[in-house]
């Protein structure tokens, strides 16, 4: 059954998130169905540079570790998370398309808005991996999330040019001193920053070879089309992640 979903500049989330086919996706992101950017340490293909940025950001998490993965995906990391760490995973996604493939996949998955509802829990670890940028409310996630998480391991695309919207007005974009003053406004202490942009450079090129293999190249879907104009922007244009970087936050 769906959930309810916010729109965003007229688009209903769940829609847009689910509307294009699995075997779509799978061409575009490869069959680990990793929807983030990969972290190159040298010359790794792109699917090494994309299981490199889940278990770099893992480093933070005790193996055998509960992890609440709040926006999951299509469950890549996740996937990384249980398989190669020990994790147990509840994982949440806004949708229901993305939930039943995750479920597919054997993740335990709950389908929400997570501006609007936060899963009951108790976990060692809340994981916002590219997806806390998606929120309107971060502020509001982030203080309910201090009683159920004994840590957060956060990498967030932010915008040190002042409030701006990316990705069909879908990602609220914010600066990296927003979520650190909103995590401290929010009980949590911040233990951990650093930019790992230069490292991910490459991602933008690979969406893009991915969208033509594929065959949607200005796709009239609103998502493919979103992650084409994303991703031309920032390969045309690549001094611009000057002012985008790609931050990993730790806070306890």
């Amino acid at each position: 059954m769906s959930v309810p979903s916010r729109e965003v500049h007229g688009t209903d989330l769940d829609e847009f998130y689910s509307s294009s086919p699995i075997d779509t996706w799978r061409q575009i992101l490869g069959s680990q169905m990793h929807y983030h950017h990969g972290i190159w340490k040298s010359n790794e293909d792109w699917d090494t540079a994309l299981e490199n940025a889940v278990l770099d950001l893992a480093r933070h998490v005790e193996p055998g570790s509960t992890v609440l993965d709040l926006g999951c995906g299509w469950g890549g990391p996740a996937s990384v998370l249980k398989e190669r760490c020990g994790c147990a995973v509840f994982c949440v996604t806004v949708s229901q398309a993305q939930a039943s493939y995750c479920a597919a996949r054997g993740l335990e998955v709950h389908q929400a808005d997570l501006d609007s509802v936060i899963p009951d829990g108790n976990w060692s670890v809340g994981w916002w991996m590219e997806s806390l940028e998606h929120l309107e409310q971060p502020e509001r996630a982030l203080a309910e999330l201090r009683r159920r998480c004994k840590k957060l391991v956060i990498r967030a695309n932010t915008c040190e040019a002042g409030p701006r919207r990316l990705f069909a007005g879908s990602m609220p974009m914010q600066s990296t001193r927003f979520y650190l003053d909103t995590l401290e406004r929010t009980g949590w202490t911040v233990t951990h920053v650093a930019n790992r942009r230069s490292e991910s450079l490459r991602n933008s090129f690979e969406w893009l070879a991915g969208l033509k293999r594929a065959g949607t190249v200005w796709s009239d879907d609103p998502h493919l089309r979103a992650l084409w104009e994303y991703s031309t922007f920032f390969a045309t244009t690549p001094s611009m992640y000057a002012i985008y970087p790609l931050m990993d936050i730790i806070a306890e």
